[in-house]
């Protein structure tokens, strides 16, 4: 039996993809399927990030950064890795020069896959980077969605809903969440002490950008403290605005800095606080808010990332429309309202066991075995493509060279392809006939 290569290929691999990642190619072992992660190394302000790592598992490839008209472009030698590859799997990104060739050149043999947001949650891009964006997305061959909003996007633009999978973008939580509960009441006692804190502590954790709307909070939180002068904020992370905010910490007296802390640091200093303040871009912070039984205050911000969708205001979360001082009262009053603070953080322990890595690296698996058995069999290199062609399992998937066959047709063909749940069987099923 020949066994499938799938490659896929990233900018980086930033630290809270790896255990995803590795559990992916374990699946991929675990069912005669080579999986494959190339990468490259992080730019400068991703390396502001401090959360590039190095990974055993990681095929390094030359990649190039410039930027033109404002725009970033990343020119990647991706050749060499995915020589030998049945599939490719690469980020919907229309700064990578590489996607143009791979997805619209009439050559390309291989199939080639995408996996993103489904849309733009940024920036409002031009008419021209859409039209980008909506050609790359049309030419893939399978769309892997962050969650079905991002499924729904690329659907309502036109692409085929047999040909996506909603992965359920998410990381791993269980060191944080093991980390949280074996933190004693003492411990969250010292470190209050400590940092001079009090009953009306929140926390920022992400990445310090523009993004995260950071002016919008401090100014926020300074109108907190007017309101009650125990409240205090706790900064978690780092990036590009790192030295302004450190620069803040000395002027503001309920502002505390910690940098960026991993493992048994940060789930303290999230121990030693009630929730979570993020007015600007929520993201995956969101998976944290459950993990940790943390609710989130945030903004009706319109560049929220898609996990946004995870969370329900009122439950899980609270929204607060209007300005700062609109923010600081909602932030105030989730702080001091105990019972609803309580029924919050327990909705949000309620909501963990949905969003884990081991379901995103299923169903992420899942979507690769349906991509490799879906469509006419044009895939280069390969006798297990000409038995899948001898055994009648077409259409489905346009040729690159005609049109893309109707949806229903192909929802029609997907289902009607045994896909194997990783825990159920050690070997995929269209292995069992070649």
């Amino acid at each position: 039996m020949i066994k499938p290569i799938v490659v896929i290929l990233q900018e980086y691999v930033p630290q809270y993809r790896v255990p995803f990642f590795r559990r992916l190619i374990e699946l991929g072992a675990e069912n005669g399927i080579d999986i494959q992660i190339a990468a490259g190394t992080a730019n400068r302000n991703q390396h502001q990030r401090q959360d590039s790592v190095p990974a055993e598992f990681t095929i390094p490839i030359s990649q190039t950064e410039v930027r033109i008209a404002n725009t970033r472009l990343v020119f990647r030698r991706v050749a060499p890795v995915i020589s030998t590859a049945n599939l490719v799997i690469m980020e919907q990104a229309r700064r990578n020069i590489d996607a143009y060739w791979l997805l619209l050149s009439p050559w390309q043999r291989r199939k080639i896959c995408l996996w993103g947001h489904g849309r733009d949650f940024v920036t409002s891009p031009s008419w021209i980077k859409r039209q980008a964006m909506s050609r790359l997305t049309r030419a893939a061959d399978w769309f892997f969605a962050y969650t079905e909003g991002s499924r729904d996007s690329v659907v309502s633009s036109g692409y085929p809903l047999a040909q996506t999978t909603v992965v359920q973008n998410s990381i791993d939580t269980a060191d944080l969440q093991n980390d949280m509960s074996r933190i004693s009441p003492a411990q969250v006692g010292d470190f209050r002490r400590e940092k001079q804190l009090s009953h009306l502590t929140a926390i920022f954790v992400g990445g310090l950008d523009e993004s995260k709307r950071l002016p919008f909070l401090f100014e926020a939180c300074r109108h907190a403290f007017r309101m009650n002068e125990n409240f205090r904020l706790l900064v978690v992370g780092s990036g590009p605005l790192r030295e302004s905010v450190e620069r803040l910490t000395e002027t503001e007296p309920w502002l505390r800095y910690l940098g960026p802390l991993f493992g048994t640091e940060k789930a303290l200093a999230i121990a030693a606080a009630d929730l979570i303040c993020m007015p600007g871009r929520v993201g995956l912070v969101a998976v944290d808010s459950f993990a940790t039984g943390r609710p989130i205050v945030t903004t009706p911000w319109p560049w929220h990332g898609p996990e946004f969708e995870y969370l329900e205001d009122g439950k899980t979360c609270v929204v607060s429309a209007g300005g700062e001082q609109s923010y600081a009262k909602a932030l105030m009053r989730l702080l001091t309202d105990k019972q609803e603070l309580r029924t919050m953080q327990e909705a949000c322990r309620s909501a963990r066991e949905k969003y884990t890595i081991e379901e995103m690296a299923a169903r992420f698996f899942e979507g690769i075995q349906r991509a490799l058995t879906y469509g006419s069999g044009e895939m280069s290199r390969s006798s297990f493509d000409a038995h899948l062609v001898g055994l009648g399992r077409t259409t489905g998937r346009r040729s690159r060279l005609g049109p893309r066959v109707h949806s229903q047709e192909a929802a029609r063909t997907a289902s009607s392809i045994a896909v194997v749940q990783p825990d159920r069987l050690a070997r995929p099923q269209w292995a069992l006939s070649i």
